[in-house]
């Protein structure tokens, strides 16, 4: 667990440096393929959504979530945060960078009797991509990655994918790295906002249930927001989990503050009506880690449309993941 948490806190402090700091040169990347066979393990689908940013024409760094897809024994995703190591190529329309960071990863398991097991640890990473600039502001890039956890299994993944360089203009012109992203001064407004979507237990049979949430945000200062949430996750079967979560967020905004991105990191005070429970505890209360990502659109002056994702990473394997999109008020501070 601590583990997991260690690599949660270094992505979002990760993305808050590159926001307060003003740096230029974001990159948002989807991408897809394959993870080969093992000796263990049938081949199986990869995706993979990765946040970079430049520090320098040769150096960046990046965030990213990697879902390893569906094994035989493992369903294993997670958190990347890696350092890289970047050589432009024809005038900055294509480059070669060589990455290295570590891998915060979720990993369910199966056990006898039909239980699951959610482990939780750190792995090395490993990376190379190619990237090719196909506009001012598109490009294409192939991804080989190598995911090494001591002890669990170890796989390589080869994704291809299609990603927007998010920058004040265009794609900077060779040698030099763009205008910064606008704004540094804004602060999130007050932001009330009602979601509905799905709650999912990390089993292997991956129950489901009709999710909903409130949420109060708040900007504290630039690039930083506080929210409080009330959660209900539904009845999943396995679990019948809600409660109330805190957490602090790095966030971004770009396009005029039409578009907000956001990461965060905080605790999740719950009842779990299906906690497995020891005599005469029966409703048990307990606490335990959630960390989220945001992407926020603003429809109007007043009224936004907000996606959340939350992993919560409970020590009771049952962690679950929280998928919840909403319609939020915003008034002034």
């Amino acid at each position: 667990m601590t583990n997991c948490l260690r690599s949660w806190k270094l992505s979002a402090l990760l993305l808050l440096a590159c926001t307060v700091l003003k740096l230029p040169a974001q990159e948002l990347t989807f991408l897809g393929g394959l993870l080969p066979e093992t000796s263990n393990e049938r081949s199986s689908y990869t995706w993979q959504v990765d946040y970079r940013q430049d520090f320098h024409p040769n150096f960046a760094a990046s965030i990213a979530y990697i879902n390893e897809g569906h094994l035989r024994a493992h369903h294993r995703d997670g958190t990347a945060v890696e350092a890289w190591g970047r050589l432009p190529l024809f005038d900055g329309r294509f480059s070669i960078a060589l990455g290295a960071g570590a891998y915060g990863y979720f990993d369910t398991q199966p056990r006898p009797g039909g239980e699951t097991a959610n482990v939780h640890g750190t792995a090395p990473i490993y990376s190379l991509s190619a990237t090719g600039y196909l506009s001012n502001r598109w490009f294409y890039r192939i991804l080989f990655n190598r995911i090494s956890p001591s002890g669990q299994i170890q796989v390589n993944t080869v994704t291809v994918g299609a990603g927007f360089w998010f920058g004040q203009d265009r794609k900077p012109t060779a040698g030099k790295l763009g205008d910064a992203p606008e704004a540094y001064s804004y602060v999130t407004e007050n932001e009330l906002t009602a979601f509905g979507g799905q709650s999912v237990a990390n089993t292997f049979l991956s129950q489901q249930a009709r999710a909903y949430a409130g949420e109060y945000r708040r900007g504290l200062i630039p690039h930083l927001d506080w929210t409080i949430s009330g959660i209900y996750e539904g009845d999943p079967k396995i679990i019948r989990r809600s409660g109330l979560a805190t957490q602090l967020w790095a966030v971004n905004t770009f396009f005029n503050q039409r578009i907000a991105v956001g990461a965060g990191l905080g605790a999740y005070f719950f009842i779990d009506h299906k906690h497995p429970t020891t005599i005469g505890q029966k409703v048990p209360g307990a606490v335990a880690p959630i960390a989220s990502l945001t992407f926020a659109t603003r429809l109007s002056e007043h009224w936004v449309l907000r996606l959340v994702f939350d992993r919560v990473m409970s020590n009771y394997n049952r962690d679950s993941d929280i998928f919840l999109l909403g319609l939020g008020y915003r008034w002034g501070r």
